[in-house]
């Protein structure tokens, strides 16, 4: 074929296959090839060329920083609904939903501190406000790990429930309360403040059906309302410091735990079982004591094992079944087990109450006091 040069720019024969592409185009004349490219090793860089990969990088950082903080505050804003309201709740509310569900059976909580009012009206408000946060903050760690939901905290009154709004049996939800209040017994028991004070607390369970649902639109609360709500309010303004007052149906529910067993007692006055709830009349109610995976936990015999740090009790048999878990009772990590070589307990009366006799394990350093 006959080819024939037209036309071509200075520097052109500088063009190789290297730095210039050919492009053809066919008519009716033949076909046109022309070939382009870029003479030098930086090809074409304009002036602005510089400026404008600065500028780019810079826009880039920018958008990228302004991405990641309304990520983050995206984030941050969409946790602190969720630990305000249930998941579900949340989702009804951005539809326009109403939010009512009811639940069959749930276990209440409900606890607050002895003589509050007078050493509220003896300390600084922002003394009072420091103490309660700091308690209701552990408190808090606690019921996260015990996984109840914590409904509110009014004044000195603390509120959790199990069962709802995550939907378990009735005897799991009241393990799990149950647990929980023996933790948060045990906690004030140790608890006191910066300057030295310490707080008794006393507190009420029941079981029963509930109904919950979001009231208001300013400020929405995810509460709780039927009988069971103020049966259990009942069970703890007629409870005694340190101790957890809970109804008949709870006490039930408790007895048919298949992982754990729990010590409860009668609760008796002047001779007469229950206690006295106005509107209700005389009501059978008994008082937590603690619990443990097997009756023989309640025991220290000799291959028992002492968990560290929470100090609870388990026998040979439980040890080597929770031997890789947590402690079943406080859900606690066990740094450590210690075996007891001491001499056995004995059981006191019915109510498998053990008399801790000061028996010291040389080798352990532990005695049966300072383990349970």
């Amino acid at each position: 074929k006959e080819m024939t040069k037209l036309a071509w720019s200075e520097q052109a024969d500088k063009l190789n296959e290297g730095n210039s592409v050919e492009v053809k185009t066919e008519s009716l004349h033949g076909i046109w090839i022309n070939r382009v490219g870029v003479v030098g090793d930086n090809g074409w860089n304009p002036e602005w060329w510089p400026t404008a990969v600065a500028c780019v990088v810079v826009a880039s950082f920018i958008l990228m920083v302004l991405t990641a903080m309304t990520m983050v505050k995206s984030y941050l804003h969409k946790d602190l609904v969720n630990r305000m309201l249930p998941k579900q709740a949340i989702r009804k509310l951005q539809r326009g939903q109403t939010v009512v569900e009811k639940y069959n059976i749930v276990t209440v909580f409900f606890a607050d501190i002895v003589g509050y009012t007078g050493a509220a009206g003896s300390m600084r408000p922002a003394q009072v406000m420091k103490m309660l946060n700091e308690l209701y903050t552990e408190l808090d760690k606690l019921a996260e790990k015990h996984q109840v939901y914590k409904v509110e905290t009014v004044g000195n009154q603390y509120m959790v429930v199990a069962g709802a709004p995550e939907r378990v049996t009735g005897r799991v939800g009241a393990q799990r309360v149950a647990l929980f209040a023996l933790d948060a017994i045990n906690f004030v028991s140790k608890y006191q403040t910066k300057e030295g004070d310490k707080i008794l607390i006393r507190a009420g369970m029941a079981s029963g059906p509930t109904v919950a649902g979001v009231v208001g639109q300013a400020m929405p609360r995810y509460c709780f309302f039927g009988e069971t709500v103020d049966f259990a309010s009942k069970m703890e303004s007629t409870s005694k410091k340190m101790k957890i007052q809970v109804s008949e149906m709870t006490y039930r529910l408790l007895l048919d735990c298949v992982n754990l067993k729990f010590v409860m007692t009668k609760r008796m006055e002047g001779g007469i079982a229950g206690v006295e709830i106005k509107g209700k009349g005389q009501q059978l109610t008994f008082w937590i004591e603690k619990a443990s995976p097997c009756e023989k936990c309640f025991e220290l015999a000799t291959g028992s094992f002492a968990l560290v740090p929470c100090g609870h009790i388990m026998c040979a048999d439980c040890n080597e079944k929770y031997k890789m878990l947590p402690c079943p009772t406080c859900r606690c990590k066990v740094d450590d087990r210690v075996e007891w070589r001491g001499k056995p307990t004995k059981i006191v009366d019915e109510s498998v109450e053990v008399e801790h006799a000061p028996v010291f394990d040389e080798e352990a350093g532990l005695t049966s006091e300072t383990m349970l």
